[in-house]
Protein backbone atom coordinates (compact mmCIF):
# COMPACT_ATOMS: atom_id res chain seq x y z
CA UNK A 1 0.00 0.00 0.00
CA UNK A 2 1.21 3.43 -0.89
CA UNK A 3 0.24 4.92 2.47
CA UNK A 4 2.48 2.58 4.49
CA UNK A 5 5.65 4.24 5.67
CA UNK A 6 9.02 2.67 6.37
CA UNK A 7 10.60 3.20 9.77
CA UNK A 8 13.88 3.77 8.01
CA UNK A 9 17.41 3.89 9.36
CA UNK A 10 16.90 5.58 12.70
CA UNK A 11 19.14 3.61 15.06
CA UNK A 12 18.09 1.85 18.24
CA UNK A 13 16.35 4.85 19.81
CA UNK A 14 14.98 6.50 16.68
CA UNK A 15 17.24 9.56 16.78
CA UNK A 16 19.80 8.59 14.11
CA UNK A 17 22.52 9.66 16.57
CA UNK A 18 24.73 6.66 15.79
CA UNK A 19 24.55 7.41 12.06
CA UNK A 20 25.35 11.07 12.61
CA UNK A 21 28.42 9.95 14.53
CA UNK A 22 29.35 7.45 11.81
CA UNK A 23 29.09 10.15 9.12
CA UNK A 24 30.90 12.72 11.32
CA UNK A 25 27.85 14.95 11.73
CA UNK A 26 26.93 15.03 8.02
CA UNK A 27 23.13 14.95 8.23
CA UNK A 28 22.81 14.94 4.42
CA UNK A 29 24.56 11.56 4.30
CA UNK A 30 22.30 10.23 7.05
CA UNK A 31 19.18 11.37 5.16
CA UNK A 32 20.55 9.87 1.92
CA UNK A 33 21.19 6.53 3.66
CA UNK A 34 17.71 6.58 5.20
CA UNK A 35 16.13 7.30 1.81
CA UNK A 36 18.17 4.66 -0.02
CA UNK A 37 17.40 1.89 2.48
CA UNK A 38 13.69 2.74 2.29
CA UNK A 39 13.80 2.59 -1.52
CA UNK A 40 15.63 -0.75 -1.46
CA UNK A 41 12.92 -2.07 0.86
CA UNK A 42 10.27 -0.92 -1.64
CA UNK A 43 8.89 2.08 0.22
CA UNK A 44 8.27 5.55 -1.18
CA UNK A 45 7.59 7.13 2.21
CA UNK A 46 9.34 6.89 5.55
CA UNK A 47 8.83 8.28 9.02
CA UNK A 48 10.84 11.41 9.70
CA UNK A 49 10.80 10.88 13.47
CA UNK A 50 10.35 7.57 15.29
CA UNK A 51 10.91 5.98 18.62
CA UNK A 52 12.46 2.54 18.93
CA UNK A 53 9.70 1.09 16.78
CA UNK A 54 6.98 2.24 14.45
CA UNK A 55 3.57 2.91 15.94
CA UNK A 56 1.45 -0.18 16.52
CA UNK A 57 -1.27 1.75 14.72
CA UNK A 58 0.39 0.46 11.54
CA UNK A 59 -0.22 -3.12 12.69
CA UNK A 60 -3.81 -2.15 13.47
CA UNK A 61 -4.30 -0.76 9.95
CA UNK A 62 -2.89 -3.92 8.36
CA UNK A 63 -4.97 -6.21 10.59
CA UNK A 64 -8.01 -4.03 9.93
CA UNK A 65 -7.69 -4.67 6.19
CA UNK A 66 -7.28 -8.41 6.77
CA UNK A 67 -10.21 -8.40 9.19
CA UNK A 68 -12.32 -6.66 6.53
CA UNK A 69 -11.34 -9.38 4.09
CA UNK A 70 -12.55 -11.90 6.67
CA UNK A 71 -15.91 -10.15 6.92
CA UNK A 72 -16.31 -10.19 3.13
CA UNK A 73 -15.37 -13.86 2.82
CA UNK A 74 -17.75 -14.73 5.66
CA UNK A 75 -20.61 -12.94 3.90
CA UNK A 76 -19.87 -14.66 0.59
CA UNK A 77 -19.62 -18.11 2.12
CA UNK A 78 -22.70 -17.63 4.30
CA UNK A 79 -24.65 -16.79 1.15
CA UNK A 80 -23.24 -19.89 -0.58
CA UNK A 81 -24.31 -22.01 2.40
CA UNK A 82 -27.84 -20.59 2.26
CA UNK A 83 -28.10 -21.12 -1.49
CA UNK A 84 -26.71 -24.65 -1.13
CA UNK A 85 -29.38 -25.47 1.46
CA UNK A 86 -32.00 -24.34 -1.09
CA UNK A 87 -30.35 -26.56 -3.75
CA UNK A 88 -29.64 -23.55 -5.97
CA UNK A 89 -25.93 -24.27 -6.06
CA UNK A 90 -23.29 -26.50 -4.56
CA UNK A 91 -19.61 -26.51 -3.89
CA UNK A 92 -17.27 -28.65 -5.95
CA UNK A 93 -17.44 -32.30 -4.92
CA UNK A 94 -14.22 -34.25 -5.48
CA UNK A 95 -14.43 -37.80 -6.84
CA UNK A 96 -12.79 -39.25 -3.72
CA UNK A 97 -14.81 -37.05 -1.35
CA UNK A 98 -17.51 -38.49 0.87
CA UNK A 99 -20.28 -36.30 2.21
CA UNK A 100 -20.70 -37.10 5.86
CA UNK A 101 -19.68 -40.17 7.84
CA UNK A 102 -23.30 -40.91 8.71
CA UNK A 103 -24.70 -39.94 5.29
CA UNK A 104 -22.04 -40.40 2.57
CA UNK A 105 -24.40 -39.14 -0.15
CA UNK A 106 -24.92 -35.80 1.62
CA UNK A 107 -23.12 -32.78 0.15
CA UNK A 108 -22.63 -30.21 2.87
CA UNK A 109 -20.93 -26.95 1.88
CA UNK A 110 -17.93 -27.91 4.02
CA UNK A 111 -15.50 -25.54 2.33
CA UNK A 112 -17.81 -22.59 2.90
CA UNK A 113 -18.22 -23.70 6.49
CA UNK A 114 -14.42 -23.82 6.84
CA UNK A 115 -14.09 -20.36 5.28
CA UNK A 116 -16.68 -18.96 7.70
CA UNK A 117 -14.80 -20.41 10.68
CA UNK A 118 -11.47 -19.01 9.48
CA UNK A 119 -13.06 -15.67 8.57
CA UNK A 120 -14.53 -15.31 12.06
CA UNK A 121 -11.03 -15.80 13.45
CA UNK A 122 -9.72 -13.06 11.14
CA UNK A 123 -12.46 -10.72 12.33
CA UNK A 124 -11.54 -11.29 16.00
CA UNK A 125 -7.89 -10.37 15.41
CA UNK A 126 -8.90 -6.73 14.89
CA UNK A 127 -9.74 -6.19 18.56
CA UNK A 128 -6.43 -7.75 19.57
CA UNK A 129 -4.46 -5.35 17.35
CA UNK A 130 -6.56 -2.41 18.57
CA UNK A 131 -5.85 -3.29 22.20
CA UNK A 132 -2.13 -3.66 21.50
CA UNK A 133 -2.04 -0.22 19.88
CA UNK A 134 -4.13 1.38 22.63
CA UNK A 135 -1.97 0.22 25.53
CA UNK A 136 1.41 1.04 23.96
CA UNK A 137 3.46 3.19 26.36
CA UNK A 138 5.51 6.11 25.05
CA UNK A 139 8.83 4.69 23.78
CA UNK A 140 7.21 1.27 24.16
CA UNK A 141 7.47 -1.62 26.52
CA UNK A 142 7.99 -5.23 25.54
CA UNK A 143 4.46 -6.30 26.45
CA UNK A 144 3.41 -6.10 22.80
CA UNK A 145 6.14 -8.24 21.25
CA UNK A 146 4.85 -11.78 21.76
CA UNK A 147 1.26 -10.78 21.09
CA UNK A 148 1.95 -8.99 17.81
CA UNK A 149 4.25 -11.74 16.52
CA UNK A 150 1.45 -14.24 17.01
CA UNK A 151 -1.32 -11.95 15.72
CA UNK A 152 0.46 -10.79 12.55
CA UNK A 153 1.58 -14.31 11.61
CA UNK A 154 -1.86 -15.78 12.34
CA UNK A 155 -3.57 -13.08 10.32
CA UNK A 156 -1.56 -13.67 7.16
CA UNK A 157 -1.54 -17.48 7.44
CA UNK A 158 -5.27 -17.59 8.14
CA UNK A 159 -6.03 -15.17 5.29
CA UNK A 160 -3.95 -17.34 2.95
CA UNK A 161 -5.78 -20.54 3.96
CA UNK A 162 -9.13 -18.77 3.69
CA UNK A 163 -8.45 -17.39 0.21
CA UNK A 164 -7.09 -20.70 -1.10
CA UNK A 165 -10.25 -22.45 0.09
CA UNK A 166 -12.46 -19.71 -1.37
CA UNK A 167 -10.63 -19.96 -4.69
CA UNK A 168 -11.33 -23.70 -4.76
CA UNK A 169 -15.02 -23.03 -4.08
CA UNK A 170 -15.32 -20.37 -6.79
CA UNK A 171 -13.49 -22.40 -9.42
CA UNK A 172 -15.76 -25.42 -8.98
CA UNK A 173 -19.07 -23.88 -7.94
CA UNK A 174 -22.05 -25.57 -9.58
CA UNK A 175 -25.12 -23.40 -10.19
CA UNK A 176 -28.49 -25.04 -10.82
CA UNK A 177 -30.86 -22.98 -12.98
CA UNK A 178 -34.44 -22.72 -11.77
Amino acid sequence: REDLRFRGVKGTTGTQASFLQLFKGDSNKVRALDKRVAELAGFNKRYIVTGQTYSRKVDLEVISAISGLGATVHKMCSDIRILASRKELEEPFETSQIGSSAMPYKRNPMRSERCCALARHLITLHSNAANTHAVQWMERTLDDSANRRITLAEAFLTADATLLTLLNICQGLVVYPK
